[in-house]
């Protein structure tokens, strides 16, 4: 058993000590009696606060429930409200306004209605509308005012067999070549085929031109007598190698004046330049050339031989 301090009171007899947690007995022995007053008021006090609590619970469940009550009622309501009145789209509060204002406009007093109910007969066919010039011309791509002018110059060019451009070309080109050169019919065909003209357009060419194939056999033979000599016969077989007629090459040769004496020389010295020849051997070939034995003998002793 613990000692209290001398500087504090000892615990009284029947009172309870708090550091040694015992109870002192009074002079008989027996414990002192509790008291209970505190903890009946605490219990009392507690039943009065649960008391409370459920007053205020049961009013509040009573005003709580007659607001439950009345809202399904109001929901209801409202949408049986909904039920009956949907509410309008646009375009039936549109038609509505349009009726709205169809019965105001019919119902109006005033002059009679401008638009009158269409007829049920059906309308009488009309005839198209006929093209006027201007609008001809521009449905053809053909400027305004020459629609007759042109059509006339096309049938105009027709009936005359106007020349295309190709074949205008090939015509040009032809008169060109006739100003430096002589050409055979055939021959010049050719020159423009080597042009690159189309074997149509440059016979066409050809003959729509007026050409005297006689003189020009006649003018290539004289090309031939100014650079190289020719007996007669080698003359007309150079001409008709050229494609011209042997009637055209034959009357070019003795149309012309040549001493062909001369002709047999001048062969005589070409063939000496580039080779070398015995005086028969000369002769001989001479005559190959188409001379006759009397121009040749002569042609070799011209020679020196």
């Amino acid at each position: 058993m613990s000692q209290i301090p001398p500087n504090q009171p000892g615990p009284h007899n029947g009172q309870y000590d708090s550091q040694t947690q015992q109870f002192h007995h009074n002079g008989n022995g027996q414990a002192p009696p509790r008291k209970t007053g505190k903890k009946k008021w605490a219990l009392g006090c507690l039943g009065l606060l649960v008391l409370v609590i459920l007053l205020f619970a049961g009013c509040a469940a009573l005003f709580g429930g007659g607001n439950d009550d009345a809202a399904p009622v109001s929901n209801e309501t409202s949408s049986a409200t909904a039920t009956e009145n949907p509410v309008e789209t646009p375009s039936a509060t549109s038609e509505a306004a349009t009726e709205s204002n169809t019965e105001s406009v019919t119902e109006a007093p005033g002059p009679a209605v401008a638009e009158e109910a269409p007829s049920e007969e059906p309308a009488e066919p009309t005839e198209a509308p006929q093209p006027t010039p201007e609008e001809s011309a521009v449905a053809s791509d053909q400027p305004l005012g020459d629609t007759g002018a042109d059509s006339a110059e096309t049938e105009q060019d027709e009936d005359s067999g106007s020349t295309p451009l190709s074949q205008q070309n090939a015509v040009d080109k032809a008169e060109s070549y006739l100003q430096y050169s002589a050409f055979s019919r055939t021959g010049l065909i050719e020159q423009l085929e080597f042009e690159g003209f189309s074997p149509e357009d440059a016979t066409l060419a050809v003959d729509s031109l007026d050409v005297d194939y006689g003189e020009q056999a006649k003018k290539k033979a004289e090309d031939y007598i100014d650079y190289s000599a020719f007996s007669r016969s080698g003359l007309i077989e150079q001409l008709e190698f050229e494609d011209f007629s042997p009637e055209d090459s034959a009357a070019a040769v003795d149309s012309l004046s040549i001493d062909y004496n001369e002709q047999a020389a001048k062969k005589a010295q070409e063939y000496l330049d580039s080779s070398s020849f015995s005086r028969s051997g000369l002769i001989d070939q001479l005559v190959f050339e188409g001379f006759t034995q009397e121009q040749a003998t002569y042609g070799a002793g011209q020679t020196g031989l």
